[in-house]
């Protein structure tokens, strides 16, 4: 299955350009209840039909489109490698089967009864770990949107974030256990998708619905104060937002403390917190994952991808990517081209 991809060492590994310059989860709201955890990829949460409707909506392995906005239907049939892969703010909900995300030596396993959910992007991994032709993978990937998080959260002050404590920052990924009311709102959800009246109409405002029993998940506090730029998540939210739009070019980390407003030693301190990685290690992750993007699905060499994502020498590139995949470039280009 080829060497773990994780974060690359951030003392081997400086970023090309040079430079110049487990976490506790807050207490559940009151009201629904977040103990259904004991669920190991069987579909005894969601009912007969949701599963057969979510099947005929997904024709196709791999994602499908759900022809609305922010949503994305997945199946397969079989278990998968490990494929890394940049994930950005998301609620994973599993229909069926299992999958597991890998966050540097951090494992997230996600099925029927515990969803994954995202507060921030981060570079990961992931692989499906139970599925069947004839019970096949299915989730469905419901993007986090700021937007309808802040609207919530304006209509209900009662679930503003709660003040920093001397917990510290939590990490921006968490797998949380499936309410009944959210199994509701999902299959609703499904239900809707199946209809074109209804994809329209009441679509949306179950989505919104969801979004808000995230709000009351153990995710909750982690999600809201990325979305009101509250507490240190929000800051360092605004750091990798920084990143993900800037990460080809140099990047300075006096430049990266200062969006955060933020010493160096405390940027370091809390973005590691958030994303297990140092700012360093990060961008990097995220130049050769973007890189092993463009050599699979593009038709561009690899010196081109390395020059692409901020690297001037070819051969310093080759040699991380091959440290961080366990392959030379080379080789994904030849195999896209055969």
């Amino acid at each position: 299955m080829g060497a773990t991809v994780g974060y690359p060492d951030a003392v081997e590994f400086l970023p090309d350009p040079p430079e110049t310059g487990v976490s506790p989860f807050p207490s559940p709201a009151q009201g629904l209840d977040w103990s259904n955890d004991d669920h190991q990829g069987k579909s005894t949460m969601f009912s007969t039909e949701c599963i057969h409707t979510l099947r005929q909506l997904t024709p196709n392995e791999g994602e499908n489109d759900a022809r609305h906005e922010g949503l994305m239907l997945i199946r397969s049939d079989t278990p998968t490698e490990r494929k890394a892969i940049i994930y950005q703010p998301v609620f994973y909900i599993v229909i069926q089967g299992q999958k597991q995300s890998f966050l540097g030596n951090e494992v997230f396993q996600y099925d029927p009864g515990r969803f994954l959910a995202l507060t921030v992007p981060l570079p990961m991994e992931g692989m499906v770990t139970v599925a069947t032709a004839d019970e096949p993978y299915l989730a469905i990937k419901l993007a986090v949107d700021s937007g309808t998080v802040l609207s919530l959260l304006r209509e209900l002050p009662d679930l503003e974030p709660a003040k920093e404590t001397n917990r510290g920052t939590s990490r921006g990924v968490c797998v949380c256990p499936v309410a009944a009311e959210m199994v509701a709102a999902v299959e609703r959800l499904v239900a809707s998708l199946a209809d074109d009246h209804k994809r329209r109409v009441l679509t949306p405002m179950i989505i919104r619905e969801i979004l808000f029993y995230g709000l009351q998940s153990p995710q909750g506090e982690q999600l809201a104060a990325f979305v009101t730029r509250d507490r240190h998540h929000a800051r360092i939210a605004d750091v990798l937002r920084h990143i993900q739009t800037h990460f080809s070019e140099p990047l300075d980390i006096q430049a990266l403390a200062d969006i955060a407003s933020m010493s160096q030693s405390s940027l370091h301190q809390h973005f590691k917190a958030v994303t297990n990685a140092s700012p360093l290690q990060y961008i990097k992750a995220i130049r050769l994952h973007r890189a092993q993007h463009l050599l699979s699905d593009s038709q561009l060499s690899v010196s081109e991808a390395a020059w692409e994502v901020g690297y001037q020498s070819l051969s310093q590139f080759s040699r991380e990517y091959k440290r961080l995949f366990g392959d030379v470039p080379s080789r994904v280009v030849g195999s896209v081209l055969n």
